[in-house]
């Protein structure tokens, strides 16, 4: 029973709020009942008095007129009969009293003047008549009436309760069960493929055949659904595969042409450099070996950045890191700034300043990172007319693993025609560059610097970019280096 009751909390919360209400309308009616009973019986207890002014008065009077007091005694015992009279007095002009009953306190009591009438309109006074009634006893015989009513109620609420109980759990919510675990798809996993109730069918359908009726479609639209999705998957899945071969057979593509095309271009920009130093070639000729050199290393640049994007595409890079002298790095630095200032035969100057309180040694790639900053350098010298490059390197504090550390900033400012500040966010998106004009004007493919950002995240350090309002620089780059990147003494 209690299993049953706990299973079914809904019927519970409905036998629980009809016996609130049928409580309320128990004590309710109950207590009409009590008021009722109450004034009358009442009524009774004052139709007692009047009967002592209509009859028993002029009794009285005449039994003590005439010296009868035995009939006196049968009508004083006949009031004290009446269980409202709790005590009747009787004095006699004669100096008799007669006495029934106690006194009790706080009585409803009522005097009568007893008299005879002689021959004429004269009367002779015989004596006062005083009668205590009490409605204690009506009182509690009201409740008493009032108890075994409310209790008889109750007993007929909580019945029609359980009763109520019992029919609700039957008719409705172990229906309601049904459908909830059909929903939930713990019938699916016992096997049952539709909703079905255990109940007598009928001419006219309720609503729970109409909720049964709206599942089953639900379900004929889901599976539908179900096997349009299955059908989508599998379509994607090819589609997904076909789209990894394909990727795989173009990044293998791309890295072989690379190094084939690579291969020659490397002889040609051989002969052109033999055919620049021999002085017995023409100038004319040699003028025409420089311009050829030129565009052959701009095209192994793209040649190069292209392979880079095919590696990082298929994860082929990889980073390793150990204690490398910064310092010496900062200079080779310096010297690629120089030469491609001198490559793109511009007429500016490259600066480097280092930061004193710089360690010896760090733990980072220095190839990796040397290939970013010498990116970032050559395309400051491309977009460069006037003005200079200045590198730079400083420590930085940072918070490492809820801890307090520092790494290092490099930087790589120019003096270019600066980045506004809506194109700063597609500076860093492949094949890319921040309007026609430049691209035009200044060649490349537009993966530069998407390199250098996958290649920052790789090493766990963060390339940005800035507007310098300083000193005559327009553009800045920073390289962050946190993670990977930490004093050889913490090392050890």
């Amino acid at each position: 029973m209690t299993r049953w009751l706990y299973r079914d909390p809904l019927g519970v919360r409905l036998v629980l709020a009809s016996l609130l209400v049928g409580s309320v309308l128990s004590i309710f009616s109950t207590s009409v009942q009590l008021i009722a009973s109450f004034n009358r019986q009442k009524s009774d207890v004052t139709e007692v008095l009047d009967q002592i002014d209509m009859t028993l008065a002029d009794t009285l009077e005449l039994a003590l007129w005439t010296f009868d007091f035995d009939q006196v005694n049968i009508v004083l015992d006949g009031l004290a009969s009446n269980e409202a009279v709790t005590h009747i007095e009787l004095f006699s002009q004669t100096g008799h009293s007669w006495e029934r009953g106690e006194i009790i306190p706080d009585p409803v009591q009522r005097i009568y003047d007893l008299t005879y009438a002689l021959d004429g309109p004269e009367e002779e006074y015989l004596g006062r008549l005083q009668v205590d009634l009490s409605l204690d006893k009506i009182v509690d015989r009201v409740w008493a009436q009032f108890w075994v009513t409310l209790l008889t109620n109750l007993a007929k609420a909580y019945l029609a309760a359980f009763a109520l109980l019992v029919i609700v759990h039957r008719m409705i919510t172990r229906h309601l069960r049904n459908i909830a675990g059909y929903v939930a798809g713990s019938d699916v996993e016992k096997g049952l493929k539709t909703l079905h109730l255990d109940r007598t069918k009928r001419e006219r359908e309720d609503n729970l055949d109409h909720i049964v009726h709206a599942i089953q479609q639900y379900d004929a639209r889901v599976d539908s659904s179900v096997s349009d999705l299955k059908t989508e998957i599998q379509e994607r899945i090819k589609s997904e595969k076909q789209a990894r071969e394909a990727l795989s057979i173009r990044t293998s593509f791309i890295g072989t042409m690379s190094h084939e095309v690579r291969t020659p271009l490397n002889a040609i920009l051989g002969f052109l450099h033999l055919i620049e130093i021999d002085s017995s070639v023409p100038e004319r000729q040699r003028h025409y070996a420089r311009v050829a050199t030129k565009a052959s290393h701009q095209l192994l640049n793209q040649l190069t950045n292209v392979l880079e994007m095919s590696r990082l595409d298929s994860n082929a890079v990889s980073i390793s890191t150990r204690p490398t002298d910064i310092r010496r790095l900062a200079q080779q630095w310096q010297e690629t700034t120089i030469a491609a200032v001198h490559f793109h035969q511009k007429d500016i100057e490259g600066t480097l300043d280092i930061d004193p309180d710089l360690d010896e040694k760090y733990m980072l790639d220095g190839a990796r990172v040397t290939q970013i900053v010498t990116n970032l350098t050559d395309n400051a010298a491309k977009f460069t007319q006037k003005g200079g490059i200045r590198s730079g390197l400083r420590t930085v504090p940072l918070t490492h693993e809820g801890r307090d550390t520092h790494g290092v900033e490099i930087s790589v400012a120019d003096s270019g025609p600066g980045i506004d500040d809506a194109q700063r966010n597609r500076i860093f998106q492949r094949f890319t560059q921040i309007n026609d004009g430049l691209e035009r004007s200044y060649g490349g493919t537009g993966l530069g610097l998407a390199i250098c950002l996958e290649m920052s995240e790789l090493m766990g350090a963060e390339l940005s970019v800035r507007s310098a309002e300083k000193d005559g620089f327009t553009t800045e780059f920073l390289i962050t280096l946190g993670c990977n990147v930490r004093r050889d003494k913490e090392n050890e």
